[in-house]
């Protein structure tokens, strides 16, 4: 891939596509679309000298707009079930008809399921009723179809990315450590964290778009390490500084991680039903206030019923495939990540009126 390789990246207001558009710019490359679905999400990349564009994926005129000229294009977009399944297939037929050289397709392991043991590429794809899994295959289905019509299309399946802007896997987490009311889970921590680290991941797109013997194919991207969710918890609190971790008995974490579900689910039904009155009393009346924000703070540091079940998955997704064909090794332990992306938050001042003990 030449520093000329007009480039478009979709999804570049989000954490992934964000990564790549920064560090394609930092490489040198001098044709470089970050295609956005809002202009609000793109501040982080408008810190680079790069085109920005709109470019929502479900809307046809917009992508056409957005691939001109284009040789490569990063797929990176995701939404709702509808939006993901539809833009991917507009994104295709569009990058068919502009002759784009290569498309490189961000899927995830969750199409594999909630299945245990070690996974390759080869394992089956399962519908869970898990609307982000479930619409990553109908996504890769229309990729195959395309592939099989001789369109260049590399699927990559990355495990759980974390890192430097991740707000679900790093400030999510540190959250809920500072909380004080998260700890470690005996017997239902004790899965397999498959994390990969972002830049690794960024590694493992260049590497897709350069090899020929990558057409074609679906890689599972993973990082080095692996180790227990419990382990997570701890070495990123050590990372943060923090006291270290309680031990939370399977019993009780199981019992309220169902009732704050029920709580969930009932504030979303108030919500939705008796959204003015609740947003007159949380303004009118400061013991409604308080209570709601408790509530709310609760239900944050509370794992839900799926997160207690994929705490204790046992399940490796094996890189073998992309080692032998892409030349990809993962290059950050979790050691490393972790300490990288706490040197973020300290950076962005996240948690620091929590630090001085001021509210």
């Amino acid at each position: 891939m030449s520093p000329e390789t007009r480039i478009l990246v979709t999804g570049a207001g989000g954490f992934i596509g964000g990564w790549i558009v920064e560090t394609l710019y930092l490489n040198g490359f001098l044709n470089v679309r970050g295609g956005v679905r809002r202009w609000s999400t793109a501040a982080r990349i408008g810190r680079c000298p790069v085109e920005i564009v709109l470019c929502d994926i479900a809307n046809a005129q917009q992508v056409k707009a957005a691939m001109r000229d284009v040789d490569v294009v990063i797929h990176c977009a995701y939404g709702s079930r509808d939006s993901t399944v539809k833009g991917t297939g507009v994104l295709l037929e569009a990058a068919q008809q502009q002759k784009v050289r290569r498309l490189i397709h961000l899927s995830t392991i969750d199409v594999y399921g909630g299945i245990e043991g070690e996974v390759d590429e080869e394992s089956p794809l399962l519908n869970t009723g898990n609307e982000y899994g479930d619409s990553k295959i109908e996504a890769e289905k229309l990729c195959w179809r395309h592939a099989a019509w001789g369109f260049p299309v590399v699927v990559l399946r990355p495990t759980i990315v974390y890192g430097p802007f991740s707000k679900l896997w790093i400030t999510k987490f540190a959250e809920r450590l500072r909380s004080g009311q998260w700890g470690v889970f005996k017997g239902t921590g004790d899965g397999t964290c498959n994390f990969v680290y972002v830049k690794d991941l960024v590694q493992a797109v260049f590497r897709a778009i350069d090899s020929d013997k990558a057409v074609g194919q679906a890689f599972n991207i993973n990082g080095s390490d692996m180790i227990t969710w419990n382990e997570f918890f701890r070495r990123l609190n050590a990372a943060l500084k923090l006291p270290p971790l309680r031990e939370i008995q399977p019993g009780k974490a199981l019992f309220r991680s169902r009732v704050m579900a029920h709580v969930k689910s009932a504030a979303r039904y108030l919500v939705d039903h008796f959204g003015d009155t609740i947003t007159n009393i949380y303004k009118k009346s400061d013991l409604a206030r308080r209570f709601m924000k408790r509530a709310e703070s609760t239900m944050k540091v509370s794992p839900g019923p799926q997160e207690l079940r994929m705490f204790g998955l046992n399940v490796h997704y094996k890189i073998s495939k992309a080692e032998a064909l892409l030349g990809y090794k993962p290059e950050y332990d979790v050691r490393t990540g972790l300490d990288l992306s706490v040197e973020w938050l300290n950076h962005e001042a996240m948690f620091s009126h929590r630090a001085s003990g001021t509210e």
